[in-house]
């Protein structure tokens, strides 16, 4: 018994490690009021997932200038299903001198009802010299956390 108690601790502690944080776990971005005019920019287009079943599906916008970054998302949940449509974005941010060695995760963008149309998140800027940034749109709960995505793109 206390062998069986001891696996379902250590399973709940890899799962909860495996969670990727939430903006409001890290200060990474500031709120702003709106798009600042950064000198470069991508946009991810719709992307849903799945691909073949439309359940949930949304979009990402980064623009850059040097390290400076800002992001912006929108999310669209379509089936009544009880999950949320989560737009999810990943980057490094370089801090104390040198590149994080992991991935920063944050949702910005969550839509938990489909009679709302989609939820599109405020500008978010960079505290820190921030690279690589990717998004996906997931499957998830009303807090960010996901647990089914699309591939980064």
């Amino acid at each position: 018994m206390k062998r069986l108690l001891l696996g379902a601790a250590v399973a709940g502690l890899v799962l909860a490690a495996s969670v990727p944080a939430q903006a409001h776990d890290t200060d990474d971005w500031i709120r702003t009021s709106g798009w600042s005019g950064l000198s470069n920019s991508r946009a991810t287009g719709w992307v849903s997932y799945p691909t073949n079943s439309e359940q949930a599906d949304g979009w990402g916008r980064v623009d850059w200038s040097g390290g400076n970054v800002e992001v912006h998302a929108g999310a669209r949940d379509l089936v009544n299903d009880g999950w949320c449509a989560v737009t999810e974005v990943r980057y490094k941010v370089k801090t104390g001198g040198s590149w994080s060695d992991h991935w920063h995760y944050r949702s910005p963008a969550v839509d938990c009802d489909i009679n709302d149309g989609q939820v599109i998140s405020s500008y978010y800027k960079s505290r820190y010299p921030t690279k690589d940034v990717h998004f996906r749109v997931c499957l998830g709960w009303r807090d960010g956390t996901t647990f089914q995505c699309s591939n980064w793109g």
